[in-house]
This record gives C-alpha cells, structure tokens and sequence, in this order.
C-alpha cells in the first residue's frame, strides 16, 4: 500500500524509525543548473548506517538542510563518470572535514574513479596542508566497480549492474537490499535488459526519463544524440510492464518542451501502476507500506 502525505516533515535525527528504509532524494536534476532541482543525488537511511547514489552539484547543501553533518555517510556510490553525478564530491569531503568527520568515506565507482580521488587530493593540496595535519584528515577510498560488484555493508547491501548509457561504456545501475526490501536505481540509460532483470519483484523502481516534443526533435540533432542514450517514455512503460514495481519514482528527468503531466498521461495510457516524478527533498519510507512526504513542487 501506498500512502502520499503531501506537507512538509521536519528533518531531525530521530525522524526514520528504525523498522523503515527512508529515500531522501537531495537532488534530483539535470546538468542544467536549477535551484529547485540540483544535482543527482539519493540519501538512503537504515537504522543508524547512510549512504549516497550519486552526489551531484549541491548535495552538501541538501544535506545541510535536512540536518545531516555526514557523520554516518561512509559509503557513496558513483553511477557513471558524467560530471552532474560525481562533481558534489570534493564538496563533500572537505565540508566533511572541516565538520571533522572521524571516518573515512569509501567511494565506489566504475573505473576511472581512483584517478578521479586521487586527482582531488592533489587539487585541494594546498587548503589541506594549511587546515590539517594528517592525523586530522579523513580520507576518501575509491574503488572500482569492475573489482568488486557486491559491495555489503552492516545492513544496507549494494549491488551494481552494467545499464545502458549510449556511448558510455562504464555506466552503471545499482541494486539496494536493506530489511528484506529491494530499490533499483536505473542510473543514466536507455532501455536495458539489466534494469528489468535487476527489478523482477522489486518494491521501488528509481528510474531516468526523457521527453521532448516533436519540433525540438526534428530541429535539433545533438538533441536526438541525446535522446538515444536516455530512456524515451515508450521505452519506461515497456521497462514498467515487465517489471511491475509496487511504486516507479522518476528521477533525473530531462523534458524538453514537454511537461510532467504530458509524461505521466502518457505512461497512464498503456501502464497502470503507481508513477509519481521526484522532486528535490521528496521523502520516501519503505516498511509494510510505502509513505511518500513532500511529494510537491
């Protein structure tokens, strides 16, 4: 059962209770910048352990509005290597830092992600020498995909899969176990057999959308390039219908010229399940029943 609470919860530390697996999605855009939408970015709590799908632009800022100061976040996970889904990171670490996080953060990523952290550090080099000596500084741990695709932690479970991203051959989706539920998050792709499989009986289904109208589409090419590696609605409804996921959350919607309500009309036509769009701060708890708050623009 799936109850929609439309009004906005305060965010304390004892908010979650401890039987549920709370979804905060802190960003929920494009790389378009928007004030109302930022970057990718999905906060997932269970009990005391966190942490992040993709840390897009702002991520820090979200985190710091629903009062979270990073203690408990220790283990992120990167979908692909694009900038929206990855550039909230330094942000991140040296916030976390100067909120003297005692732990270090373990970054999970496709290859390229090592690189990437190492290439962090030496940037901030300078700050860091000025603010820390290093018994002062948390660090971040990167790690491949490709190594190691369970990646278990106390009581949230991740599993990464290969999706389909065009032209990116290093894109990933990840499956999410906690409390015996199950939550896919599709990452960047088009239609993939790997998300269906991965969502076969799934409670929640986090999946991209891509919408734009007839004009814009014949008129701009690096638009249609576009649409080729992101999931047209038409292919969603038939991801839907093979998987049937007790509740579709969309995220990381690029519409062009296009409305959510055209979206949703048009998945209503051949899909009868339950879809709603993410927005930035839409709270979801996932027990007996799936509770859905701030469900608003």
């Amino acid at each position: 059962m799936i109850k929609i609470l439309i009004f906005t919860i305060i965010f304390c530390s004892n908010v979650f209770a401890s039987d549920l697996v709370n979804f905060t999605f802190l960003g929920t855009g494009t790389p378009r910048p928007d004030i109302n939408k930022l970057g990718p970015s999905i906060l997932v709590t269970y009990k005391n352990e966190e942490i992040l799908l993709d840390i897009g632009r702002g991520t820090t800022l979200r985190l710091a509005q629903v009062g979270n100061n990073f203690t408990n976040i220790n283990n992120i996970y990167i979908s692909h290597m694009h900038f929206d889904h990855l550039v909230g990171l330094p942000d991140f670490w040296l916030t976390s830092n100067l909120w003297q996080k005692k732990t270090n953060t373990n970054i999970y990523g496709p290859k390229g992600i090592r690189e990437f952290c190492n290439n962090i550090m030496k940037s901030y080099k300078e700050d860091l020498d000025y603010r820390y000596s290093k018994k002062e500084l948390s660090q971040i741990n990167c790690r491949n995909f490709e190594n190691d695709n369970l990646l278990s932690e106390k009581f949230i479970k991740v599993q990464s899969f290969k999706n389909s991203h065009g032209h990116i051959e290093k894109s990933y989706g990840l499956t999410i176990t906690v409390n015996e539920k199950t939550i896919v998050y599709s990452g960047d792709t088009s239609y993939s057999d790997n998300v269906i499989n991965s969502c076969k009986q799934c409670d929640i289904l986090i999946h991209e959308v891509i919408s734009v109208s007839n004009i814009l589409y014949k008129s701009n090419k690096k638009l249609r390039d576009v649409v080729d590696t992101h999931t047209s609605v038409k292919q969603l409804v038939k991801v839907l219908n093979s998987t049937n996921p007790k509740l579709t959350i969309l995220n990381h919607a690029l519409l062009f010229d296009i409305t959510e309500e055209q979206v949703l009309r048009e998945i209503q036509e051949d899909y009868s399940g339950d879809v709603v769009f993410a927005y930035d701060l839409l709270s979801v708890d996932v027990g007996k029943e799936i509770n859905i708050f701030n469900l608003n623009k």
